[in-house]
């Protein structure tokens, strides 16, 4: 399949996170536009990190938000990270200096052939191994 897209952790949160509406309504936009076409991917640090900040920082109830991972798990494939991915990970954090999470996640979207990675926290334009990180906020 072609164009398919991987999704951060945060392009999830904002789709629960109410203290930025227009950044709520984007990323829920992209994220139905992506269930639609069958086009988006995500991995299981995606969903560990989604439930992480959910329950934490927007205090959301524990048993709402493990729901909210049971959804989000059936409405996209979900890459199980790997030690491949681990180790494409390490390359991609010496290559880059991302974190060594973010790398992962760039790691999880190489692995599950995506063109683009949606998120708000890396360079918006940057191409790392033929994958293009894009901003949809911008």
């Amino acid at each position: 399949m072609k164009d398919k897209a991987f999704l951060d952790t945060n392009i999830l949160v904002y789709c629960f996170d109410e203290r930025d509406l227009q950044k709520q309504q984007v990323a829920r936009e992209l994220v139905k536009t992506l269930v639609k076409t069958k086009r988006g991917r995500i991995s299981t640090q995606s969903l560990q990190e989604f439930y992480n900040v959910v329950t934490k920082r927007l205090k959301c109830d524990k048993n709402a938000a493990r729901l909210d991972v049971e959804r989000y798990a059936k409405m996209f494939p979900v890459n199980n990270n790997t030690p491949k991915d681990i180790l494409r990970a390490i390359s991609i954090n010496i290559q880059t200096q991302f974190t060594i999470y973010d790398s992962l996640i760039i790691a999880a979207a190489i692995a599950e052939g995506c063109e683009v990675v949606y998120s708000e926290d890396l360079n918006d334009g940057q191409s790392v191994d033929g994958v293009q990180i894009v901003n949809p906020f911008k």
